[in-house]
């Protein structure tokens, strides 16, 4: 995965991140509780339990890692980053509410994650340390595909109108043509 990518998946995760730490803390709780008719080998448990915790850990190491990184950024990269991916708004909201064009919103998304990548990496989390904690995390390999193909829609969403801006400037121009055609037809 390129720095991008995981800079994406640690910021569209990080609203899941507390749901799946309270998830993690009542399935510790429902093992220790049951431990006492629990007809297996109790060592197993109590290695499921510390491997929860170990993840546990990890996740809520993210969301550090998030909130240390966004302070670091310039107010208007961070403004982008929260408004995409902690708000989940389209590229379109993010220029009507900013009030700056479409085109601006891209530019500054593009900066903001190249500039959240390389203060996350200068903080010592670079992708082969992201890989080691979070490349198997179900969390994040959802997230990753979450983000792929969120990608792959707006590109999609934002090639249609291209495609039908060129239809009709064709449409047009094949009308011109035939206005001109015939005021020609008409001269004669």
């Amino acid at each position: 995965m390129d720095r991008e990518t995981w800079s994406k998946s640690l910021l569209a995760t990080y609203n899941a991140l507390p749901l799946v730490v309270k998830c993690i803390d009542r399935s510790n709780m429902q093992m220790a509780l049951g431990s006492f008719s629990y007809e297996g080998n109790v060592l197993d448990l109590m290695n499921k339990m510390l491997a929860n915790n170990a993840r546990k850990e990890a996740l809520i190491n993210a969301k550090v890692i998030v909130d240390n990184t966004l302070t670091a950024l310039k107010p208007k990269h961070r403004l982008v980053l929260e408004m995409r991916y902690l708000k989940r708004k389209s590229f379109e909201q993010i220029s009507q509410e900013l009030n700056i064009c479409l085109r601006s919103v891209f530019r500054w998304h593009e900066l903001a994650l190249k500039q959240f990548s390389s203060i996350r990496i200068t903080k010592g989390y670079d992708d082969e340390w992201l890989s080691k904690y979070y490349s198997g995390d179900p969390v994040f390999v959802k997230c990753i595909r979450y983000c792929a193909d969120r990608e792959e829609q707006e590109k999609r969403s934002m090639q249609k109108p291209k495609q039908e801006q060129k239809v009709n400037l064709v449409a047009a121009a094949l009308g011109a043509a035939t206005k001109a055609s015939g005021i020609i037809v008409d001269a004669f």
